[in-house]
Order: structure tokens, then C-alpha cells, then sequence
């Protein structure tokens, strides 16, 4: 991603963000919200901010453990802008497609492997699915009466965002675990879609063999280093709980500590998984909106629009500021010898794997 479109990226979300506030605070005095959130306990907010550095945390300790399986070495600092840059490009582009290429961006830069930066960020994208689809579920099911009282947009909403990350995770494990199903699932299915005039096949066919393959080798080299999932199983439900956690923090900040921090991680948690899958920067919009029906239960009229507002400032408007500090300091700060634009762009392309095509007998 080139800084130009980075900065589309950027005043698009910042436009959703405006059309959310309009929205959402027409019919509601700004005055009065502005008098509740000055009187908030600044003590908590930043404790909220340094939650959100753990969850960042948490991701850079993920990619040092993975580095250090082939013997790799990333210092805490270069792991950190890393996991910033993943947080602040996820935000601005659409269904969070911007972290990872820019993250790769980084790291083959820095002189890394392409492949096997590929393979950890890869690893981090599945585990973060299937964790946060494993705590919004079980959640769910904890707090299944109270979500049968939601209305029905917000449990249609919810149950798109189960079978979204469902369908990827499972995707995921059939690639890890049976192969050659999948390939015969995909190329069956490519074959179809081939007939139609303006689809291309072949295209299509080889980023599939691309990802199927990296997917592949990811999975082999987990199964060598089991302990290695573990360890990064274990270090993203701590992400995610510090996510969560640190959203409570507005709660505590507005003196509504009576919510209760285990309501609170479960609510936010299933209204996490129910916009996962919108394909807007942040989910912009989608998560206020979820927010303020979800929590409408537990907390007054007059208390669920500061509350709501503070914890998404905390979570993703003022962290995303951060962030992008953190992002201009990595892209400012190269390590070693520069490289040109154009090589590193060829290297993050990463080896050049086995090419299927449409026509190609899968049987």
C-alpha cells in the first residue's frame, strides 16, 4: 500500500466515522455527553490505552516466538511497530485486508524471509480467528437467554459473523489437516465458476494453489513445533481478553463499575465476533451500533452513549492515533541498508510455489 492510498484509506474512515457519530448522536445533546465524558477518570482511560499496548504485546511476542522456531531473532521494539502496523492498516482498509501485506512490507525490509514471514503472519491470522470465534461462541453460550431477547437484526448480524469465521477456520484446518480435499473442493468449484465469461479461472486458480500451499507448509511446520501453537494459542486469548478488558476501562473511567468485568468481556466479546465479518474499516458503525443494542440491557439510556463512545476511543479511535505514530516512526526509522521500492516488492511476492490450472485433471 502506497502512502497516497493509505491516506484515501484513512480520510474514508474518517468519513464513515463522521456519518456514525451524525447518526448516532443526533437525537442526543452533545452538551450533556461532553459533561459526563470531561468528568471520566483519566487514571482508567490510560489504563485502558496500556491494555491496548498488551494486546499489541501480545501479537509481537507471537511473532518473536515464531522467529525464534528457525532460529530467527526480532528485537521486542522492531516486533512492536510490526504489530502496530498490522492494528493501524487492519483499521482503515475494508474486512481488515491492509495489516498483513503491509506487515510483510515491513518485515522482508528488514531483511526477513519472505516466506517465513508469510508463514508467521499467516499463523497469527488463523489463530486469531479461531480464538476469537471459540470466545464469542462460548460466550454465546453463556449468555444464550439473554441474546434470544436481542432483536433480530443484531442476531442475524451475530450468527453471520459465527458462520463467516466458522467457514474460514474450518477452511483453515481442512488445509492443515487434509489437503488434498481441499485442492479437490477449490479447483471442482474454480472449474465451475470458469464458465462464466468475465471470471478468470486461471487467475483465480493460481492464488489459490499459492495459498493452499503456504497454508500447507504452515501447518507441517506447526506439527513439528507443536509447543509453538500452544504457546500462541495461549498468547491470543490474552489478546483478546486486554482487547476486551480495555473497553471496560470506559466503565470504570464513567464510575459504572457495577456492569461487572465478566458481563462485560462476555457482551463485548460476542458483539467482536457479530461484526467481524462487515467489510468496512473498523467495522465502523457496525460496532457502535452492536454496542449500544447489546449493552442496552445492562446500563441506562443515560449511561450506554458515554460508555459506548469512551470504550470505542479507547479501543480503536485514540489507539489508532498511537498506532500511527508508531507506524510513521517504523517507516522513518529503516533498519540497515535501505532497499528499493521495486525489490523489496518482488521479494514479499515470496517462493515461487507449484501452479494449478482449471483445466488440470484433479481427480
Amino acid at each position: 500500500m502506497k502512502w497516497k492510498n493509505s491516506l484515501l484509506c484513512t480520510a474514508a474512515m474518517v468519513v464513515l466515522a463522521g456519518v456514525t457519530c451524525y447518526i448516532l448522536l443526533k437525537d442526543h445533546s452533545m452538551g450533556t455527553l461532553w459533561a459526563v465524558l470531561k468528568n471520566a477518570d483519566l487514571r482508567f482511560v490510560l489504563l485502558g490505552l496500556f491494555l491496548m499496548v498488551l494486546f499489541v504485546g501480545c501479537e509481537a511476542a507471537v511473532i518473536r516466538l515464531l522467529a525464534g522456531t528457525w532460529g530467527g531473532r526480532v528485537p521486542w521494539k522492531r516486533a512492536m511497530q510490526y504489530s502496530f502496523a498490522g492494528f493501524y492498516f487492519s483499521s482503515i482498509t475494508p474486512s481488515s485486508t491492509g495489516g498483513q501485506p503491509m506487515q510483510l512490507y515491513y518485515m522482508v525490509r528488514d531483511g526477513m524471509s519472505a516466506a517465513r514471514s508469510s508463514f508467521a503472519l499467516l499463523t497469527i491470522t488463523a489463530m486469531y480467528q479461531l480464538m476469537a470465534l471459540a470466545y464469542g461462541v462460548g460466550m454465546g453460550l453463556l449468555k444464550f437467554s439473554y441474546l434470544m431477547g436481542l432483536p433480530l437484526a443484531l442476531k442475524l448480524l451475530i450468527c453471520f459473523g459465527i458462520l463467516a469465521n466458522g467457514i474460514s477456520v474450518a477452511f483453515i484446518l481442512l488445509i492443515l489437516f487434509c489437503r488434498p480435499l481441499v485442492e479437490r473442493l477449490v479447483y471442482r468449484v474454480l472449474r465451475l465458476l470458469a464458465h462464466f465469461p468475465s471470471f478468470d479461472g486461471e487467475k483465480a486458480a493460481q492464488k489459490a494453489g499459492f495459498m493452499i500451499e503456504e497454508y500447507s507448509q504452515g501447518g507441517a511446520y506447526l506439527r513439528k513445533y507443536p509447543m509453538a501453537a500452544v504457546k500462541t494459542a495461549v498468547l491470543t486469548f490474552c489478546q483478546l481478553t486486554f482487547l476486551y478488558m480495555a473497553s471496560y476501562c470506559a466503565c470504570l473511567a464513567l464510575g459504572l463499575g457495577s456492569v461487572g468485568l465478566v458481563n462485560f468481556i462476555m457482551l463485548q466479546s460476542i458483539v467482536s465476533l457479530a461484526v467481524s465479518a462487515v467489510p468496512l474499516p473498523g467495522a465502523v458503525g457496525a460496532s457502535e451500533s452492536g454496542f449500544l443494542v447489546m449493552f442496552s440491557g445492562f446500563l441506562s439510556s443515560t449511561q450506554l452513549l458515554p460508555v459506548m463512545v469512551l470504550s470505542r476511543g479507547i479501543s480503536f479511535y485514540g489507539f489508532l492515533v498511537v498506532s500511527g505514530l508508531a507506524v510513521a516512526s517504523l517507516h522513518i526509522g529503516k533498519k540497515g541498508t535501505p532497499k528499493k521500492e521495486k525489490e523489496v516488492r518482488s521479494r514479499a511476492h515470496g517462493p515461487v510455489y507449484k501452479q494449478f490450472s482449471v483445466s488440470e485433471d484433479l481427480h
